[in-house]
Parts: structure tokens; C-alpha cells; sequence
């Protein structure tokens, strides 16, 4: 879960208070409907009574994500590394069950999205 710049948020609560502050203002793009990002989305909001927009995309929608004509986005961790290396894309969590090591460093140890039941 990376959000473009012009979002406030740095942690998924307050991009949660964020969303919830402007109902329908907040773009998520994925790569088409029913793709990974968009159900991954889909679930974010379900999980979390924010309303955003998916805009479905047929080609990259990064330069868009970068420019903040999108604010949020569910994607692949190798199509935006360099993007949250450099800064201009924030990490706020990942969709895996643990941390990913890819992103080790202190600034990008991104958290978990997904809670972990007690025994796994």
C-alpha cells in the first residue's frame, strides 16, 4: 500500500482518517477491474469503511500515482521500490503476513496490512 506525496497520512490509520475526512476524493488505480490491486483494494475498503475511487487503468499508472492524480495504490513491491527508495512514493504497509525484507532499512521497515491469527 504506497500513497502519492500529496497525501498527509504516514501510517495507515491516519490515511485511514484521511480517507474518511474526504469521502470520494481518493483515488485508487490498478492495473484493470478484478486484478490484485484492485481486489486488494476492494478489501481495504470493505475492512475499513473508507470510500475510494478505483480507476482502472490499461496501461502503468505510476506516473499518475507520482503526480498525485491517484493518491493510493496496491501494487507489486518490485514495480515501486525504487519510487519509495527515492521518496517520492510513501510505503504505508505491505499485503504480505510479515514485514518484507526488501525494505529493511529503518525508514522503509513498512508493517504488515495483515494481522496474523494467534498459532501460525
Amino acid at each position: 500500500m504506497v500513497v502519492s506525496p500529496s497525501v498527509p497520512a504516514k501510517t495507515v490509520p491516519e490515511f485511514i482518517n484521511y480517507a474518511k475526512a474526504n469521502p470520494g476524493k481518493v483515488n485508487m488505480p490498478s492495473p484493470g477491474t478484478g486484478s490484485a490491486g484492485h481486489v486488494f483494494g476492494e478489501l481495504f475498503k470493505i475492512m475499513t469503511g473508507v470510500h475510494i475511487v478505483h480507476v482502472p487503468y490499461r496501461a502503468t499508472f505510476i506516473p499518475d500515482l507520482l503526480s498525485g492524480q491517484v493518491q493510493v495504490a496496491f501494487a507489486t513491491i518490485g514495480a515501486l521500490i525504487e519510487h519509495i527508495r527515492t521518496g517520492r512514493l510513501r510505503a504505508l504497509a505491505v499485503t504480505a503476513a510479515t514485514r518484507v525484507d526488501v525494505l529493511p532499512d529503518r525508514e522503509w521497515r513498512v508493517p504488515s496490512l495483515i494481522p496474523v491469527a494467534p498459532g501460525y
